[in-house]
């Protein structure tokens, strides 16, 4: 069975500048094989040809005006790439935004980290982001390492996104959550996303984050349309789906491993998220995954 990968931004030149522009045309040769949980942003806008990409479990079909947008900890594999041309933008999480000023100010209205992963932009927005794409990189080919390079980059970027932000903000549903359900939304799923594998219950969260149950369950509710018992057991099935398929652990050792003390038990909530048992989910994952379209 495929081990999963875990992927890095890694680039000893770039390392303080955290952003890499890259023409996929000179990507398509080193893309992984194997299911990689990458541990950076990455943009890709498709600009010609078809396709199909997976994120956790979904497959995207790509066109021309594809926008894959991978958060980290997420878990993608390359599937069929054969015919596509892309824009692609890897960023570093800790150089968006850079420093405490920008971060303020901007990071909530970017809301990046709820951002769809894949979205089809009208002809006009393709155009605008490629343009965008198209002189970072260009600008980024004459990157000397210097500081006066380094904030013109990370500007550039940040303009991008925000009108990228702006584009998803206008087309989200009319019924979006108020200013407060939000921001309840958002400290309970950046405490989830630290204590899923240890604490299943709302009571703990609500108890961290100074709200009560009904509140945290509404701002959920606003936000994606589930409760909040029900985003934490979606949370911690992800987990165990994405181990069930991409490691080598038993199911025992997995359940151990997202806080259940017995295996049955861990089964048992399994099967009532998923419909079936964890080894047979990941003997039918492994049987469809062992079929792969070529590369290149």
């Amino acid at each position: 069975m495929r081990n999963i990968q875990n992927t890095v931004f890694n680039n000893a030149r770039l390392q303080e500048l955290g952003i890499e522009p890259i023409d996929f045309a000179a990507l398509r040769d080193k893309l992984p094989q194997n299911p990689e949980r990458v541990e950076f942003f990455m943009l890709l806008l498709v600009t010609a040809g078809e396709g199909k990409h997976r994120v956790d479990f979904v497959d995207y079909p790509l066109e021309v005006g594809s926008l894959m947008f991978v958060r980290p900890g997420q878990v993608q594999e390359w599937c069929d790439f054969r015919h596509i041309q892309a824009e692609v933008i890897l960023i570093d999480p800790t150089s968006l935004p850079h420093d405490e000023i920008l971060r303020s100010k901007y990071l909530d209205s970017l809301s990046i980290t709820e951002w769809p992963n894949c979205s089809g932009l009208p002809a006009p927005v393709t155009q605008d982001l490629l343009h965008s794409l198209v002189r970072l990189r260009q600008d980024f080919s004459d990157f000397d390492g210097s500081e006066i390079d380094i904030a013109l980059i990370r500007h550039e970027l940040l303009g991008l996104l925000l009108r990228l932000a702006r584009w998803l903000l206008k087309n989200v549903d009319e019924d979006k959550p108020d200013s407060r359900s939000i921001k309840t939304y958002r400290l309970f799923q950046t405490l989830l996303e630290q204590q899923y594998k240890n604490q299943h219950q709302l009571k703990y969260y609500a108890q961290r984050i100074g709200y009560a149950e009904s509140t945290i369950s509404r701002a959920c509710i606003r936000a994606q349309g589930d409760s909040a018992k029900v985003v934490i057991d979606k949370r911690i099935v992800l987990e165990a789906k994405r181990m069930l398929v991409h490691s080598q652990a038993s199911v025992a050792e997995i359940g151990f491993y997202l806080g259940f003390s017995e295996a049955t038990n861990f089964i048992k909530f399994f099967k009532r998220m998923e419909f079936t048992t964890p080894q047979h989910f990941r003997e039918a994952r492994r049987l469809k995954g062992s079929v792969r379209l070529p590369v290149g």
